[in-house]
């Protein structure tokens, strides 16, 4: 090996290593201003995102934390609340589209945002629909299984019939009914109180060994439904048990 080529060698070695220094990472990348949005409840409890059937009590909810107070005009000026939940109960006659406004106060977050001043302010429209209404979303078949046998897959229906109190008078209103929960329950169906976007089962009117569920069910998007309902045992039995049904729409 050459002279020139072993100094080389020996002053490489001899250097320290170069290393890029360690960058800090920027704490305010992945960082995000809350978003502000709007929970409509209907009666049942059973959460709507902008339509509801008129004619019932409507809960109102903001976010919590990391807001601290809130300022709501729903309507007219004179209908304003400063509470994160609130209900309005809604006669028949008010039908359409109602404003609503949502102003929210949080700590403001200006170590990265600097402009950021603490306040979000969110316009929105709350759709009253008629009673009777049949383009209500709840409406159709579901098929899907109890989350405690996944495998045991079945379909429910919720629908509007003949009134099984009159059914011999052609004038009596339809009642809305919920068919085949628990499996196998096709007849008779049972009665329901039914929302937008959600039921109330609230009666039963089964023999046949149907094991009477009393409970609630709500669309959690489109053609996704949950129902919430407890079940007895068996037709002879004081016990229930709780379950959760979960389906996709099919109709």
């Amino acid at each position: 090996m050459k002279l020139s080529t072993r100094l080389a060698l020996g002053l490489a070695l001899a250097l320290p290593a170069c290393h890029k220094k360690d960058v800090p990472a920027d704490p305010c990348k992945k960082l995000q201003l809350p978003h502000l949005n709007i929970r409509y409840l209907e009666g049942t409890g059973t959460p709507s995102p902008d339509t509801v059937y008129t004619g019932q009590v409507v809960g109102f909810e903001a976010p919590a934390a990391p807001y601290t107070s809130y300022q709501w005009q729903v309507g007219s000026a004179a209908n304003t609340r400063t509470e994160r939940r609130f209900a309005l109960d809604f006669p028949e006659a008010v039908t359409g589209r109602i404003p609503v406004r949502l102003i929210a106060r949080r700590p403001p977050s200006t170590a990265c945002f600097p402009k950021d001043d603490g306040v979000d302010t969110l316009l929105t429209t709350l759709t009253l629909m008629p009673r009777g209404d049949l383009r209500a979303p709840i409406y159709g078949k579901f098929q899907g299984a109890n989350v405690d046998a996944p495998r045991d897959t079945f379909t429910v229906r919720i629908f509007l019939g003949p009134n099984y109190v009159f059914p011999n008078n052609p004038a009596a209103p339809l009642l809305n009914y919920l068919r085949n929960l628990g499996k196998g329950c096709q007849s008779p169906s049972f009665e329901v109180g039914l929302r937008w976007r959600g039921i109330n089962i609230n009666h039963d009117m089964n023999d046949s060994g149907c094991l009477s569920p009393y409970g609630k069910g709500y669309l959690t998007t489109r053609d996704s439904l949950r129902i919430e309902y407890d079940e007895y045992l068996s037709s002879t039995s004081l016990q229930k048990r709780s379950r959760v049904f979960l389906g996709k729409r099919v109709k």
